[in-house]
């Protein structure tokens, strides 16, 4: 499965908000576990077009094309073929991500992590200083036809970290003083279990949700 250099966030892409990044997955890989339900073409409430299939099946479509596979490639199989390629396209520019599925207390997440992105806008030199970090959405199914993904918010997340609600490893880096989890995958998919259980409120807003309708579905 080719890949392309330039990368951006999900929240460039999706979000006028912010959603939390972190270095490491937010899952484990005890944790994951694939769910054939988010397979196949849907639209969102913000008019993009997602793409769902598994890793699997994409590498299989990439080999019967006769696209060579590179031990880049067959590292990164090994690694995602759990997980799913999604591609998203909004405003006639395509994305490509992996996400991961992975259940914490029998509720479904996915770890989403760019891989390409279609924007000549972007040079070489900027693609250079850009990172391929984690954003994580908490899945919920309404019906076979109706999905909601749930971003977990940097500021809901940063007002946890103000008020001392919360400890986890993390910086400000950028321009921009962006939130950047820092901590392992081990403590982040802890984190999200204490999360899960608590009794804090609003831990998903509204503005970092989307809700995604199978475009097949009948009306």
């Amino acid at each position: 499965m080719k890949t392309r250099a330039i990368i951006l966030t999900l929240t460039v892409l999706l979000f006028s908000s912010c959603i939390v990044k972190s270095l490491q997955p937010f899952y484990i890989k005890e944790s994951l576990k694939f769910n054939e339900k988010l397979l196949g073409t849907w639209i969102d409430n913000k008019s993009g077009e997602w793409t769902v299939e598994s890793v699997k099946n994409k590498f299989e479509a990439d080999k019967k094309e006769g696209i060579e596979l590179s031990k880049e490639d067959i590292k990164a199989f090994e690694a995602y073929k759990q997980g799913y390629y999604i591609k998203y396209i909004k405003n006639k520019k395509e994305a490509g991500f992996i996400a991961m599925p992975f259940i914490v207390n029998e509720q479904f997440f996915l770890d989403f992590i760019p891989i390409e992105i279609e924007d000549d806008e972007i040079n070489s030199l900027a693609a250079a200083h850009l990172l391929k970090t984690h954003s994580v959405a908490k899945l919920d199914n309404n019906s076979d036809d109706n999905i909601v993904f749930s971003w977990l918010s940097e500021e809901r997340i940063s007002d946890l970290f103000d008020t001392h609600k919360i400890r986890l490893k993390h910086e400000t880096v950028g321009f921009d003083d962006d939130l950047l989890l820092t901590a392992s995958s081990q403590e982040l998919y802890a984190f999200l279990k204490k999360y899960m259980k608590s009794g804090i409120e609003d831990k998903w807003r509204k503005e970092d949700q989307l809700e995604l309708t199978k475009k097949d579905a009948n009306p």
